[in-house]
């Protein structure tokens, strides 16, 4: 009996010592992949404080073209587009009255294929030019207009970068978009115009999608990445030159939970300071990296007691630029920009309207978060603060308020 004894505890400890050696084999392979113990010396601070105004402080010293923008559907919400995530409202959720497998089944190819009319009633709704940029679209664009972008990644299908006045080689749509359109049989080009049509007629009758297919030879969409699909070589090529030149890097409205584009928050050097304007945190290391008593040095470390370089604004990302703005002294010029288009547009601008200066800077910091017409080739119009912004030079003059920030 004693013998049997002594071999489960021979057992166990041997059970014990393989786990161990696993830990420390999952460890070492870790810090291989630039992963740090946690004990590691803290890094010089990069931001004054670790708030929008700490990082309003530090954009307002970027260089020209140094500054990256990561956006996610939350910057697209206000101009009543859902993002695909938030319960009840996400895209994900209502897309159950289109009697789908799966949410996600309505952008993949197998059932594009198999049922083609419920991905085209998707993009009648969604076609770009239902929708018009929202203010967080506008600060993007004032960022190029002040010669500060060097690039706009985007997960968004919507093109609303390029009506705020973007221009098309600044923007990386990693996931495609309604800027053109092809056969997915033949991979030839199809044009937009006609693909328009097509979705606005339906399945029957002259240029509806039905004939559509049989003129070119199988079913046309436009240039939106599917589940399966191969992402544009442009966004390999652009992430690795764009983020390790970026000296800021901003994130709005992103879960951060879709590969390959999560992994642009960890391609900026580990001394660039980062500001995500989001209803929630994100980009957090996974708990089990704290477990083994390591820090992922790429990950989000907002909170972090090794924080060194990350800002944190909870809330809309609407509120997020217009503080933001205010704090650079930028907040005329991007009110000026979403008035100046709404007006192009004659239609209110999305979302709630913003209050009238000077009540707008007491409000706001109380708070603590192309032209392409789809049927034509031309280029989108320049912005209309661009000429406001050479008048008033690169910056505007930041205003110091970490205080009230």
């Amino acid at each position: 009996g004693s013998g049997d004894e002594g071999s489960g505890e021979g057992s166990g400890e041997e059970s014990e010592e393989r786990q161990a050696a696993m830990v420390a084999q999952l460890r070492e392979a870790l810090l291989a992949r630039g992963y740090e113990m946690r004990d590691a010396p803290a890094r010089p601070a990069q931001l004054p404080s670790f708030d929008i105004a700490g990082f309003a402080q530090r954009l307002a010293s970027c260089p020209p073209r140094s500054v990256v923008v990561l956006c996610g559907a939350g910057i697209s919400v206000s101009a009543g587009i859902p993002d695909f995530r938030s319960p009840g409202t996400g895209l994900y959720d209502n897309l159950q009255k289109y009697d789908l497998p799966s949410p996600q089944a309505i952008f993949e190819l197998s059932y594009f294929r198999e049922r083609p009319d419920a991905f085209y009633l998707l993009a009648r709704e969604m076609w770009p030019d239902n929708f018009q940029p929202t203010p967080a679209h506008h600060f993007v664009a004032l960022l190029h207009a002040k010669g500060l972008l060097r690039r706009c990644f985007t997960q968004n299908i919507d093109s609303l970068e390029a009506r705020a006045g973007l221009p098309a080689d600044l923007t990386i749509a990693a996931h495609g978009n309604f800027d053109g359109c092809h056969c997915i049989e033949t991979g030839e080009p199809v044009p937009l115009g006609e693909v328009r049509r097509a979705v606005a007629v339906g399945r029957e009758g002259p240029g509806g999608w039905a004939e559509l297919a049989e003129r070119y030879g199988g079913l046309c969409k436009p240039d939106i990445v599917f589940f399966g699909e191969q992402l544009p070589a442009r966004f390999f090529e652009a992430a690795e030159a764009d983020l390790p030149a970026a000296e800021a890097l901003i994130v709005m409205g992103t879960s951060l939970k879709v590969q390959p584009f999560a992994s642009l928050l960890g391609r900026c050097g580990l001394a660039t300071p980062r500001l995500l304007l989001n209803r929630e945190l994100v980009g957090e290391a996974d708990p089990m990296v704290r477990l083994l008593g390591l820090r992922d040095p790429r990950a989000m470390l907002h909170g972090d007691e090794a924080n060194h370089r990350d800002a944190f604004f909870k809330g809309d990302c609407d509120a997020g630029v217009l503080e933001l703005a205010r704090l650079l002294g930028w907040d005329e010029e991007l009110r000026a920009s979403i008035h100046d288009h709404a007006q192009a547009q004659q239609q209110p601008p999305p979302g709630p309207p913003p209050p009238s200066p000077p009540a707008a800077a007491a409000e706001l910091s109380s708070r603590t978060d192309r032209d392409h017409s789809p049927n034509t080739g031309a280029s989108p119009k320049a912005s209309p603060v661009a000429a406001r912004s050479k008048r008033k030079g690169l910056l505007g003059g930041i205003r110091n308020r970490s205080k009230t920030g």
